[in-house]
């Protein structure tokens, strides 16, 4: 495991000495939010502006996940140093995750504002929801960002693909959330159970795949 904590504590350390991706990320959600917000939608329709902000927002970040490691051929040396393929990923998706849900932070105070809405008692529950959705949706993205490291039309085609193949997590999350914004206040263990399925299903099928998209 401490393969795994040292690439992200070093992903973290270069994205906080940048200070330039969490801060474009927050701003384009915010932009995507407010934008929605001042058609005069409802606050219904809050939950699926929510993810899709997210979804978008963490399109754009993710296509920077293998950036340094492309370039300087780290992942390369990563491999020759017979590091597991899988804890590489894992490092990556954690670091990838940790970014996303301080966005996604960013992006539930903000949905209470535009949309002024107010949680409560659901919070555990509204917090589980957010955090399994999001490891999901990272997951995909990070095998994907893989996949697309020495593409020069990654930034164009993460977001094409990443949308609809994240899409069953999104989904799911964002009826789920949908239950726990007001007047609603119906149980979703059955959305978080489904939720949790879905991450699991992601996360085991990346790690496989991963191995051989490093190999190419």
């Amino acid at each position: 495991m401490r393969v795994w904590w040292v690439i992200v504590r070093k992903d973290l350390t270069i994205e906080g000495r940048a200070r330039d991706l969490l801060p474009a990320m927050a701003i384009l959600v915010l932009l995507l939010l407010a934008m929605t917000g001042a058609t005069g939608l409802r606050a219904e329709s809050a939950p699926a502006i929510l993810w899709i902000s997210v979804a978008v927002s963490a399109a754009y970040g993710l296509t920077r996940s293998f950036h340094q490691e492309t370039d300087q051929d780290q992942l390369h040396g990563l491999r020759l140093a017979a590091v597991d393929p899988a804890l590489i990923f894992l490092g990556k998706a954690t670091a990838n995750f940790l970014i996303v849900t301080t966005v996604e932070m960013v992006a539930l105070a903000a949905v209470t504002v535009f949309f002024d809405v107010s949680f409560g008692a659901r919070i555990p529950h509204l917090v589980a929801v957010l955090l399994l959705g999001t490891a999901g949706l990272v997951a995909m993205g990070t095998l994907l960002a893989a996949m697309l490291a020495a593409s020069r039309m990654r930034e164009a085609l993460l977001p094409v693909l990443l949308l609809p193949l994240s899409a069953p997590a999104v989904m799911a999350a964002a009826g789920a959330t949908a239950k726990l914004f007001p007047p609603n206040a119906e149980p979703v263990f059955g959305e978080i159970r489904l939720l949790l399925a879905f991450t699991l299903l992601f996360v085991a099928a990346a790690m496989l795949v991963f191995e051989h998209v490093v190999e190419d």
